[in-house]
């Protein structure tokens, strides 16, 4: 009986110490794109299509870059018209300035004898940067320790005696200088420069309008010592001419995987996960079902893609497993149904009247947006009364359902996301 082991397919999050290093081993192809986006220096941005590789290829450059580069990971929920600014109402130069921050305070927390090689102007910048984006608390309690760890004896401050020493987060005097200051920090503690790293994806993207329009600043750009790295839908990038914003003071690298590629590493993610004995999806699935998977990435997708085919590698391989006696799979739409249940859910997004269906942007006419936010509310629990309150008549709730399900279905006469029984009613499964 072929031994199976699941855990190449899961997020890298999820992995064991030993599970991520024999990925890096056996799994991790180090293609052309990840090459440049590695060895670049300065800002860049690494551009794809859904599904391209873009975040493996950040990844790759931390894991490659851990010890010489502090890494500041900045978040969409974290700009300035995100779900959780660091600071209410600041530009992206205060939120970056306070995400770096809160990296410096954790570094020095584990390592505090790092101060110690920081002259007493970095020192006043370093208390600068810390009360006015992390809080006084924060930097009392930093302060507090690096002076019982180590034999510095850093005074701690008075509530008002802390200078605003770069009182503005617009006027570029004002930028420039506390990133040249941040830039000579970083480096008095042991790097060599500090790297912002941002992964959109496309719904991320789409939802971040003046946001990303206003991030790529030529003030951000201009010193070596602190770079952006970021990951970004290649429709973004074009639709923001971005490349034209920023002149040469930024580096875009487009990622693109041949059909040779994705096959190389749809074989090494079988390799491993069946301990060799499989490397091929022909051996687990006939034509007809790697056809149909074809047919239904390229309806994804639009072009090829490594995320959409490592998904199809699972879903059969978890299929050719199950079954009592294992043999190559046959049944194209049995297949696809379970693709799609397992790796395509539905996500709402109320500011554009939407659901994705995994990477496709789905838009929806006011009542039947209504009616599946409902859905949507109720989190799979039916409620026929709830949807009757939008449908008014369960006429008009049967013929808004057949509405939704055109679009947001995928297969047809096949019910993946909206379900129904006759003494339950309508209810939603498959969404995130």
């Amino acid at each position: 009986m072929m031994q199976y082991e699941p855990w190449p397919f899961l997020p890298a999050n999820a992995f064991t110490p030993a599970q991520l290093d024999r990925w890096w081993q056996a799994c991790f192809l180090h293609t052309e794109a990840i090459r440049d986006f590695t060895a670049v220096s300065g800002s860049a941005i690494l551009m794809g299509e859904a599904g391209s590789g873009k975040s493996v290829a950040l990844q790759a450059l931390l894991h490659e870059t851990a010890a010489s580069l502090l890494h500041v990971p900045y978040p969409v929920q974290n700009w300035p018209q995100g779900q959780r600014p660091w600071l209410p109402g600041r530009r992206h130069v205060s939120q970056m300035m306070a995400a770096t921050a809160s990296e410096i305070v954790r570094l020095l927390n584990q390592e505090p004898e790092r101060i110690q090689k920081c002259h007493e102007l970095l020192q006043e910048f370093l208390v600068w940067l810390v009360q006015k984006h992390l809080g006084r608390r924060t930097l009392v309690r930093l302060l507090q320790q690096i002076n019982r760890a180590t034999a510095t004896d850093l005074p701690i401050p008075h509530r008002d005696d802390v200078e605003d020493i770069y009182p503005s987060d617009e006027h570029t005097a004002d930028v420039r200088g506390q990133i040249d200051e941040l830039a000579e920090l970083v480096q008095a503690l042991g790097f060599d420069g500090v790297m912002l790293t941002i992964d959109l994806n496309e719904q991320e993207a789409s939802l971040s309008g003046q946001d990303l329009s206003e991030l790529f600043r030529l003030d951000l750009l201009e010193n070596p010592g602190v770079m952006l790295r970021a990951a970004l839908p290649k429709s973004v990038v074009l639709q923001a001419q971005i490349e034209n914003r920023v002149g040469g003071h930024l580096r875009i690298i487009p990622i693109y995987l041949s059909e040779a590629e994705i096959s190389e590493l749809v074989s090494r993610y079988l390799q491993m996960a069946t301990s060799g004995e499989v490397s091929s999806l022909e051996a687990l699935a006939g034509t007809a079902v790697l056809n149909r998977a074809q047919k239904e990435l390229n309806t994804l997708y639009k072009a090829p893609t490594v995320a959409g085919w490592l998904h199809w590698t699972e879903t059969i391989l978890t299929q050719f497993m199950a079954q009592a006696k294992p043999a190559p799979l046959t049944d194209a739409k049995a297949a696809a149904l379970a693709y799609y249940q397992r790796h395509v859910p539905l996500r709402l997004v109320p500011e554009q009247m939407a659901v994705w269906r995994g990477p496709q942007l789905l838009s929806l006419d006011r009542q039947p947006f209504e009616l599946l936010r409902t859905l949507f509310e109720l989190q799979g629990q039916p409620a026929p009364d709830a949807l009757l309150q939008i449908a008014g008549t369960q006429a008009n709730l049967n013929t808004l359902i057949g509405r939704i399900r055109k679009i947001i279905e995928p297969i047809a006469k096949t019910n993946i996301y909206i379900h129904n029984r006759r003494d339950l009613g309508y209810w939603l499964e498959n969404f995130a």
